[in-house]
C-alpha cells in the first residue's frame, strides 16, 4: 500500500504539503508495520521493545520516505529528463543504503541489548541511519537547486531574447514586468509600462471589449491568437497578434504571459497584394475577379440584382490608330466618367480592354443608369488636344430573373450587349432567351445533353503540361467535349454551366472520370509511362456523400493507383461546409489523388482557408498569365506562397515565350497552354507522347 501511494504521487505533478506529509507517514507506518511482523514471528521469544529506539525508528523511516518521495518526484519529471539522468545513480545508491539500514535500527528497538563496555555500541545502526539520511536529504536539496537556477535562467533568457514583446500580467490585468522589445513596440518606458493596465494599451472601445473577452478565456484555460489594434505612447496605433498563456504555479493560475507580434507591415502587405488583385491597375477600379466576389455575395445572400455589361463603340479603331498608351488614356477618362454617372451604391468595374460591368443593387434600376450611361458618352472626350466621339453599347441581365447561374448571368449580360450593337449601337438591350448562341433552346439544349451522357457521346480532349526548364511532358489536363449531332462543337462554356443548373454535373464528371480511367488502362497495356492526369471536379459533386467511394470504387474497377490521378477543383469550394470537403480531400491524398486549386486567385482563397485545407497543388489563373507583366506581383506573390505552404504550382493559359521566361524567373516550373499544345485528342496526345518516348 505504501509503495503503490509513493509511486502514485511520484508519477504526478507535485501536489500541496498535506498529500505529502499524508503519503509519507503512510509509507513509514508501512514499513515499520512489515518490519515489526516479520521480526515479532521469528523472535517472538526475545521481543522487549525499547520506547525511545521504537521513536527514533519510526521517525527516522518517517525521514527516509520523506526524502525518497521527494526524489521519485524529481527524477520522474518527464520535461526534465535529460537534466536528471546524473541525479538518478547518485539518488539510488543513497537511498538504497538508506533503506538497508531500517532492518537493523526496527530489530534495535525490539531487542533488550545490553553492552558492558559503555560505548552503546549497539546505537551503531541509528548512526549509519542518521548519515544515510542526511546525505539522501542533501541529493534532492542540491538538485532542486540547480535545477531552480536552471529554469530561472530559461525563463528569463526566453523573456528576455524573445524576438517579439512580452508582457506579464496579473490575474487583474496589470502589468508586472516586460521585455525591451514591449519598451520598443509601445514607445512607453518599462517603468511606466510595469503597473499600467493592459487595456490601457488597446485602441477603440470595440477593441477593448474583445480583448477583455479573450483575456477571461485565457484565464479560463484557452490558448488562442487574437489580432487587435495597439496604441502607442505617441497616440500612434499598431496591428499585433497577441498569444497569451496561463502562468501556474502549483496548479494555481498567478497571471498570464502576452507574446505579441508586431503584424503592421503585413497588415498593409496584405491590404496591397488583396487591392491588387482586385482592382483594375489602369483605372483604379474594381476587375473582374472583384465584380464575380460582390456577385457570389449577393447570390449567398440571395438578393436581387442586375448586371450592366458596357462595350465602347469605335474605342478598338482608335486604339488600333493611335497606340495602346493613347487607348490607355481614353479607357481612364470613362472610368472617371462613369464614376460621376453611376450612383455610389452600384460597383463598377472594368472587365478587360474597353469592356466594363455595372452591378445594381437595390432601390436603383438598370434601364435609368443605362439610359444616363448612354446620355452622358453623347459627349466626346478628349486626350492630347483631339476630341472622340465615343457611345456605349450596353446589355443588361437579372438575377435571378434571367438565370441563377453567375457564369451564365455574365455570359447574358454581353450577349445582350452584342445585340444592342447588332441594332445600331449607342443603346441598351435587356437579355432575353432568343439570344443564346446558335438560337438553342436552353431546354433543347439541356435534354441533348441528358442523352448525351446517358448514349456515352461525351468525348475527353488531353491538355498537356510542361515542365518550363525541360519541355518534358509532365502530365495532362482531361476537358470534355460534346460535338453536337447539328450544331458541331459545343463549348464547354455553354454546356458546363447548364449541366449544373439542369442537376447533370455530376453524372457528366463522372462519365468523364471513367473515360479517363479506361484511356490510362489502354496506355498502360501499350507501354506508355503515363503521367498523372487532372480531372476537373465541380464543388456540386463534393455535396454527394458517395463521391469518395465512387472514387476508390472507380480505381479498383480499372487496377489503377491514386498516384495516377490528380483533381482540379475551384476556390469556390471553400464557400460552404469546409469541414465535410476538406475530409473529403484528405481521403483523396490518401488514396494518392492530388489535389490541385484550379484559377487560383480569382475567388475566395486565404492563408487561413489554405492552411487547413488538403491540397497539393495551386493552379495560377490563365487572366493573371495574360496580362504576366502588370500581374508580375500577384504571380511572385502567389508562387511564394505555395512555396512557403509546401505546395506545387502550375501556371495556366501560357501562350508566349515571354511569359515563360517570367514565369521561369518567379520559380514557377510548370505550364498549361497553347503555347505547347491546344487540347488534343486521345489519339495525337498519344502521338506527342510517343515522340517524347523515342526522343529519350
Amino acid at each position: 500500500m505504501g509503495s503503490y501511494a509513493a509511486f502514485s504521487l511520484a508519477q504526478r505533478d507535485i501536489g500541496n504539503t498535506p498529500q505529502y506529509v499524508f503519503t509519507s507517514l503512510l509509507i513509514a507506518a508501512s514499513i515499520m508495520t512489515a518490519e515489526y511482523t516479520a521480526f515479532y514471528i521469528i523472535f517472538r521469544e526475545a521481543i522487549k521493545i525499547q520506547p525511545v529506539l521504537f521513536i527514533m525508528s519510526f521517525l527516522m523511516i518517517l525521514v527516509t520516505s520523506f526524502s525518497l518521495i521527494r526524489f521519485l518526484m524529481q527524477i520522474t519529471n518527464e520535461d526534465i529528463y535529460e537534466f536528471v539522468k546524473k541525479y538518478k545513480y547518485t539518488g539510488s545508491v543513497l537511498g538504497g543504503m538508506a533503506l538497508a539500514g531500517i532492518p537493523y535500527i526496527v530489530l534495535t528497538s525490539m531487542m533488550a541489548i545490553t553492552d558492558g563496555s559503555g560505548i552503546h555500541s549497539f546505537l551503531a545502526p541509528f548512526v549509519y541511519m542518521a548519515c544515510a539520511n542526511l546525505l539522501f536529504i542533501l541529493v534532492p536539496d542540491l538538485f532542486g537547486e540547480k535545477l531552480i537556477m536552471k529554469n530561472v535562467q530559461s525563463h528569463l533568457s526566453l523573456f528576455t531574447h524573445n524576438p517579439d514583446s512580452v508582457f506579464r500580467v496579473d490575474l487583474q490585468g496589470y502589468i508586472l514586468s516586460v521585455n525591451k522589445e514591449a519598451v520598443e513596440l509601445t514607445g512607453y518606458g518599462d517603468n511606466e509600462l510595469v503597473g499600467l493596465h493592459f487595456i490601457d494599451l488597446i485602441g477603440g472601445s470595440e477593441e477593448e471589449k474583445k480583448i477583455k473577452k479573450y483575456f477571461m478565456k485565457v484565464l479560463s484555460g484557452e490558448t488562442k491568437l487574437i489580432e487587435t489594434t495597439l496604441k502607442r505612447a505617441d497616440s500612434t496605433y499598431a496591428d499585433v497578434r497577441i498569444t497569451a498563456v496561463r502562468v501556474i504555479v502549483k496548479n494555481i493560475t498567478v497571471g498570464v504571459f502576452g507574446v505579441v507580434r508586431d503584424i503592421t507591415e503585413q497588415k498593409k502587405a496584405d491590404k496591397m497584394i488583396e487591392y491588387l488583385a482586385y482592382h483594375d491597375e489602369l483605372t483604379n477600379l474594381p476587375n473582374r475577379r472583384n465584380l464575380e466576389k460582390v456577385m457570389s455575395a449577393q447570390f449567398i445572400k440571395d438578393e436581387v440584382f442586375s448586371l450592366i455589361y458596357l462595350d465602347f463603340d469605335r474605342f478598338k479603331r482608335i486604339n488600333d490608330t493611335f497606340g495602346h498608351s493613347f487607348g490607355d488614356k481614353i479607357l481612364v477618362q470613362i472610368g472617371r466618367k462613369l464614376s460621376e454617372v453611376v450612383p455610389e451604391e452600384c460597383l463598377i468595374a472594368r472587365i478587360g480592354g474597353d469592356e466594363f460591368a455595372i452591378l445594381v443593387t437595390g432601390r436603383h434600376k438598370p434601364e435609368s443608369i443605362a439610359r444616363e450611361v448612354v446620355h452622358a458618352f453623347q459627349s466626346p472626350l478628349f486626350a492630347e488636344g483631339m476630341e472622340f466621339l465615343i457611345t456605349a453599347s450596353i446589355g443588361i441581365s437579372r438575377y435571378p430573373e434571367d438565370t441563377n447561374n453567375l457564369e451564365l448571368l455574365l455570359k447574358y449580360a454581353d450577349m445582350a450587349m452584342y445585340k444592342a450593337k447588332e441594332n445600331g449601337a449607342n443603346h441598351f438591350q435587356f437579355f432575353d432567351q432568343s439570344m443564346v448562341d446558335n438560337n438553342l433552346n436552353k431546354f433543347e439544349l439541356e435534354n441533348e445533353l441528358r442523352n448525351a451522357i446517358n448514349s456515352d457521346a461525351l468525348t475527353v480532349f488531353y491538355q498537356p503540361k510542361y515542365n518550363a526548364e525541360t519541355n518534358v511532358i509532365t502530365g495532362a489536363e482531361a476537358l470534355a467535349r460534346w460535338k453536337h449531332s447539328r450544331h458541331g462543337m459545343i463549348p464547354p462554356g455553354v454546356f458546363i454551366p447548364i449541366a449544373e443548373e439542369a442537376n447533370l454535373i455530376v453524372p457528366l464528371e463522372r462519365l468523364i472520370i471513367r473515360k479517363v480511367f479506361s484511356q490510362l488502362v489502354k496506355w498502360k497495356s501499350q507501354g506508355f509511362e503515363v503521367p498523372r492526369t487532372s480531372i476537373n471536379i465541380s464543388i456540386i459533386h463534393f455535396y454527394q456523400e458517395d463521391f469518395v467511394k465512387f472514387m476508390q470504387h472507380a480505381l479498383k474497377e480499372y487496377g489503377l493507383y491514386g498516384e495516377l490521378i490528380e483533381i482540379e477543383v475551384t476556390e469556390s469550394i471553400m464557400i460552404k461546409k469546409e469541414d465535410s470537403i476538406n475530409e473529403q480531400l484528405q481521403a483523396l491524398r490518401e488514396i494518392g489523388i492530388e489535389v490541385s486549386i484550379d484559377d487560383f486567385g480569382t475567388g475566395y482563397s486565404s492563408l487561413s482557408y489554405l492552411s487547413k485545407l488538403s491540397v497539393d497543388r495551386l493552379k495560377i489563373d490563365q487572366s493573371f498569365i495574360s496580362h504576366s507583366q502588370e500581374n508580375r506581383e500577384i504571380i511572385s506573390t502567389i508562387v511564394s506562397m505555395a512555396t512557403n505552404l509546401k505546395l506545387k504550382v502550375i501556371a495556366e493559359g501560357v501562350e508566349t515565350e515571354s511569359q515563360i521566361d517570367l514565369l521561369k524567373s518567379l520559380g514557377c516550373q510548370e505550364v498549361q497552354g497553347y503555347f505547347y499544345s491546344p487540347p488534343l485528342p486521345s489519339n495525337e496526345y498519344e502521338t506527342m507522347m510517343n515522340r517524347e518516348l523515342q526522343e529519350t
